[in-house]
């Protein structure tokens, strides 16, 4: 996967309230996150702990934009959350376990501020 810096997500993501109103969940992105064993309160949890943007995916292509936040749920779980914004909220696409080098950019990253 290859990503590219957004600052505008950036400040978005700032300016983002994680209530459950501000997610968009539908049977499809529901069932493909329990397949990871991770529930709704799970993902949602991830924005209320320190997440790292690590920026938006651009490689492989997809038709609508695409962002990467690595992160952890309330349960401590390492997690990379693939998402989307729908007007003013945040459609999780897939949220699954950490890569290695996810993990690694994760600690460096977190470490740092």
């Amino acid at each position: 996967m290859k990503l590219e810096p957004d600052p505008f997500t950036v400040q978005w993501l700032e300016d983002f309230v994680p209530d459950s109103a501000a997610f968009e969940w539908d049977r499809g992105n529901q069932a493909k996150n329990l397949k990871h064993g991770l529930t709704l309160e799970d993902i949602e949890s991830v924005f209320w702990q320190p997440y790292v943007f690590a920026g938006r995916i651009a490689d492989p292509a997809h038709s609508e934009w695409r962002g990467l936040i690595l992160g952890q749920s309330a349960q401590g779980r390492r997690v990379a959350l693939i998402f989307t914004r729908r007007g003013e909220r945040v459609r999780v696409i897939s949220c699954r376990s950490m890569r290695p080098a996810e993990r690694r950019l994760y600690e460096i990253t977190t470490a740092q501020e």
